[in-house]
């Protein structure tokens, strides 16, 4: 019974950085969550919501949708991938003019990860 509880909360406490793919901001406050293996909406103040879109591991790839940097795997055609590619992967779309800028993101990181970690 305490695994049910335990997993519930953290469903409905998730860490931003750590458990969301993307997420977007839709109209009255209503912001949809995307992780690995679920979808959460939430309703959040206009302060709320601008803390969010101001984190710095967030990349706004269109008009309402933000990526998590750090959970990108890869980018092709128009699409943001956060796994494996392939029927079950998950995916949101990207404009052309932000591709660029986000793929130069994603590989900065990447090279920047191994001189944090040592």
């Amino acid at each position: 019974m305490n695994v049910a509880l335990d997993a519930r909360n953290t469903y409905e406490n998730f860490v931003l950085e750590k458990d969301i793919l993307y997420f977007r901001v839709g109209e009255h406050g209503l912001v949809s969550f995307h992780g690995k293996n679920y979808h959460i909406k939430k309703r959040m103040t206009t302060e709320q919501i601008q803390v969010i879109i101001a984190d710095k591991s967030f990349f706004k790839v269109n008009m309402d949708c933000y990526v998590n940097t750090t959970k990108v795997l890869h980018i092709q055609d128009g699409k943001v991938f956060f796994e494996l590619k392939g029927n079950d992967s998950k995916f949101t779309t990207i404009t052309k003019l932000r591709q660029h800028r986000l793929k130069e993101l994603v590989q900065q990181q990447q090279s920047d990860k191994p001189a944090n970690q040592g």
